[in-house]
């Protein structure tokens, strides 16, 4: 493990501006695989979609997309960095390999979402630890914010089935 953070540290200062990618090469997944993530700051998702419209005990929210259309018709129109991701996704619904994941959680304004792994748990099931960043230990707050993470996932096997994504200890299942 320390190897790792110190090889994703060295590369990060090498190439400035392509922290996630760097992140994503050091999260721990099958080779079977292909995994790319983007961290957003605040909720790229419309109203009816997001965490905000879960029960206020439901602090970790995952949804699932297939295809262009719907992944952006779920995206706020302000939402730039997210469209832009999703813009670079091959659908599978619209002849491509990859499916689109949102995690999102409610926490305090200083903690960012980072992916921790991605592992299997069935034949066409599959695990996304999100790893939780910027403060140690437990926070607590009065007034949280929504955090998310946009997951690109391929599989040699086929699209996944079923994603569940956990966030300290919170998890939250989806069916793709």
């Amino acid at each position: 493990m320390y190897r790792r953070a110190v090889v994703a540290g060295a590369l990060t200062v090498a190439t400035a501006g392509c922290v996630d990618r760097l992140h994503d090469l050091a999260a721990s997944t099958p080779r079977d695989l292909g995994v790319r993530s983007r961290y957003v700051d605040g909720n790229p998702l419309i109203d009816g979609q997001s965490v905000l419209d879960r029960p206020a005990e439901i602090v970790t929210h995952a949804a699932s997309f297939r295809s262009s259309a719907a992944a952006r018709n779920a995206l706020r129109p302000d939402a730039a960095e997210a469209r832009a991701f999703v813009d670079a996704t091959a659908f599978v619904d619209d002849g491509g390999e990859a499916v689109f994941v949102v995690a999102q959680r409610l926490t305090a304004p200083e903690v960012e979402l980072r992916l921790g792994a991605v592992s299997r748990t069935g034949d066409r099931s599959l695990r996304i630890a999100v790893d939780r960043v910027g403060v140690r230990g437990d926070v607590e707050t009065d007034e949280p914010v929504v955090k998310t993470l946009l997951i690109r996932l391929t599989d040699e096997r086929g699209p996944p089935e079923r994603v569940v994504v956990s966030i300290d200890g919170d998890r939250a299942g989806v069916t793709v």
